[in-house]
């Protein structure tokens, strides 16, 4: 038996398969004249297709641009969020550290060990040690009764003491290490620092070298200078190490992780302490 359409056996649409014809109806369009037309379902696949075609150039690079400005977008926005999280995580971090109520600390008789010396000039309550450095050695003396009651000026420059300072001091009594270390309270120990590294200055007015020591605390240990230094700004401590005095820097009350010692005199005095910070004995 023959099936044919009202097309004919020649219109498109026709399939002959094993003998046998069938109708099948024109896709979507296919007018009766047999012609395909293409007809764009929207604006947007029409763009598309010039894309894909690069039948536009003005097209594709306005698209590639776009494609570009929103991925460096995600990117500063994403940088943006990750930053924000982190300084939120490092404040809360922090303030915990500082609100922690730490241990009295021991003396490392092995190590390192910073001392508070309490120098400073508390109403009613006099300060019992004064710190000098002669000959780029340094002492602790006791203050004299005419400093006690505050008649002379204090130090000016941590360089050296004033005249008035160094005469009276120097009248003062030297006071032996082993007092130091069983009365002054212990700040800092060895294990409060995660390195430290030597720069080398110069001071025009004396016209010699000197050296710098720049340290990094750990986050006890920024936490422990934060603490003492918020009632101590402006006093003197005191790093010992194998039973040396090598040198007595005025605090500054900051939180901070990172402290800069200057100026030590005597480069092997400045090496010994930044070996102590690193872990090395």
């Amino acid at each position: 038996m023959l099936l044919s359409s009202a097309h004919g056996p020649d219109r498109p649409g026709n399939m002959k398969h094993l003998g046998l014809d069938a109708t099948v109806y024109p896709p979507p369009g296919t007018f009766d004249t047999g012609i395909l037309v293409d007809i764009p379902s929207s604006p947007a696949s029409h763009y598309g297709k010039e894309t894909m075609n690069n039948t536009n150039p003005e097209a594709v690079v306005r698209h590639r641009t776009w494609l570009r400005e929103r991925g460096t977008l995600r990117l500063v926005l994403g940088a943006l969020v990750l930053t924000l999280a982190w300084y939120a995580y490092s404040s809360i971090r922090t303030q915990r550290m500082l609100q922690v109520k730490w241990p009295a600390l021991t003396v490392d008789p092995d190590g390192l060990t910073v001392l508070g010396l309490q120098d400073g000039n508390v109403p009613g309550k006099p300060r019992k040690y004064v710190a000098i450095e002669s000959n780029h050695a340094w002492q602790i003396r006791r203050p004299d009764d005419a400093e006690e009651e505050g008649d002379v000026e204090t130090e000016e420059s941590d360089y050296k003491p004033t005249a008035a300072v160094a005469r009276r001091a120097a009248a003062g009594e030297v006071v032996p290490l082993e007092e130091l270390l069983k009365e002054c309270p212990v700040v800092l120990t060895g294990a409060h620092f995660a390195g430290a590294d030597i720069e080398e200055s110069y001071e025009p007015f004396r016209d010699k070298p000197y050296w710098k020591v720049h340290v990094r605390l750990t986050d006890e240990g920024r936490s422990r200078y934060w603490q003492f230094s918020r009632t101590h700004d402006g006093e003197r401590l005191v790093f010992v190490l194998n039973n040396d005095i090598l040198t007595c820097p005025r605090m500054s009350h900051m939180n901070t992780g990172t402290l800069t010692i200057e100026p030590i005199w005597v480069e092997d005095d400045a090496r010994r302490l930044a070996e102590a910070m690193r872990g090395k004995r």
